[in-house]
């Protein structure tokens, strides 16, 4: 079975399409593991990085993580030191996310600039359509965590962006309206630890247990929503919109905190302008906006 995040080859930066492991980098992993490389896989579902399985001499396996695509840095420079800094914060809180086993933020020691990262590796795999019960438990596990010595804050992607008129295949006024929304800002919030790019596409079961959660280059200190309505967004496309109702539900009843509409608005926008210029996107992000804007009591 496909990875459910699994993009096709031709949509993938050129850097990603065909991606290996050079010399240099396999030099410092064996500088800093102790072992040389014997084996290297590459693993599905990355669309902003690359990302590696790796089989040293000594028999251990690691995941490499390497910011090989400029785009993707250009618009998060500090994503590298954020990944780090996530992952020392959840394993030191006992969460199941990789350790960090060695880390090169800027390139520089590996001599190619491009930042990488060596993790230590967890079995599983990602499930499209998950126990969302089980995966409700494990966000608020997160959102539990002392945050408050993380030294990356939340902030909007895409608020700088101009105004941009609404897709001609979808409802006009609803756009309009929920863009109104949005530019008004967030409702007040408790800063947490959330993952920002929380997913079924990002955590790994085994045998039907849970076995991690992956992929912390966004995690910052900032509103749980966020979480939430990402996670929404993606098991609706993955496993169908009582799924996502489902799995908000059962984090409400966890936490006791009431989930905000905004947030499943500002996760429409926060794609940026691919939420008005594909059409598959307007179709599917549409009704979110309406129930959301329902639910505020905004319709136009």
């Amino acid at each position: 079975m496909p990875h459910p995040n699994q993009r096709a080859t031709a949509d993938l930066p050129p850097e990603l399409r065909r991606t290996t492991v050079p010399p240099a980098v396999r030099d410092w992993v064996r500088r800093c593991a102790g072992a040389p490389v014997v084996g290297v896989r590459r693993l599905p579902g990355a669309s902003s990085t690359a990302v590696h399985g790796l089989h040293l001499a000594d028999g251990r396996r690691f995941v490499l993580r390497r910011y090989s695509w400029p785009g993707f840095l250009q618009e998060e420079p500090i994503a590298p030191r954020r990944e780090v800094d996530a992952l020392v914060l959840g394993t030191r809180s006992g969460l199941g996310v990789p350790e960090v086993v060695a880390a090169d933020t800027t390139g520089d020691a590996v001599g190619d600039g491009v930042p990488v990262l060596l993790m230590s590796w967890l079995p599983g795999r990602a499930v499209g359509a998950p126990d969302v019960d089980r995966l409700a438990e494990v966000v608020a596990s997160v959102h539990a965590v002392d945050a408050s010595s993380l030294p990356h804050e939340y902030f909007r992607w895409y608020a700088d962006r101009p105004t941009l008129r609404p897709p001609p295949s979808g409802v006009t006024a609803i756009w309009e309206r929920a863009q109104e929304v949005w530019d008004a800002g967030p409702p007040p919030f408790r800063p947490a630890f959330v993952h920002r790019d929380f997913h079924p596409g990002n955590v790994l079961w085994s045998r039907g247990r849970l076995t991690g959660i992956v992929d912390w280059a966004n995690a910052c200190r900032g509103p749980t929503g966020c979480d939430i309505a990402h996670c929404r967004a993606n098991l609706i496309s993955w496993a169908g919109v009582a799924a996502a109702d489902a799995f908000r539900a059962a984090y409400e009843r966890l936490t006791g905190e009431a989930h905000h509409p905004y947030w499943e608005i500002a996760s429409v926008f926060e794609n940026g302008p691919s939420c008005y210029t594909r059409p598959a996107a307007v179709a599917e992000a549409e009704p979110r906006l309406s129930a959301a804007l329902a639910e505020l009591g905004a319709l136009p």
